[in-house]
C-alpha cells in the first residue's frame, strides 16, 4: 500500500513560493499575527493546519496586478 507523504511545516520561503508571494508578505503575516507559527532551532515555521486554515480564509492569496483598463473602471 502506498502512502501519501503530506509536509507537516511550511518554511517561509516554501509558503511563499506555495501561495505566490514575496518572502516579506508571509513575514509580515506572521509579524501582524494573521498567521501562527512556530519556531524550531532558528527557522520560523508554520504548521499544515495554519496553512490550510489561512488558505480558506483567504489570507495570504496573491492580489491580481491591477491594470489600465481595472482603473478606468473605477
Amino acid at each position: 500500500m502506498e502512502q501519501q507523504t503530506q509536509q507537516q511545516l511550511y518554511g517561509i520561503h516554501e509558503l511563499a513560493v506555495r501561495w505566490g508571494v514575496s518572502r516579506d508578505t508571509v513575514r509580515k503575516l506572521v509579524a501582524d499575527q494573521e498567521l501562527r507559527s512556530v519556531t524550531i532551532a532558528t527557522r520560523r515555521m508554520i504548521p499544515l493546519a495554519e496553512v490550510q486554515r489561512a488558505e480558506l480564509l483567504g489570507v495570504g492569496r496573491a492580489r491580481k496586478k491591477r491594470t489600465d483598463a481595472d482603473a478606468q473602471q473605477v
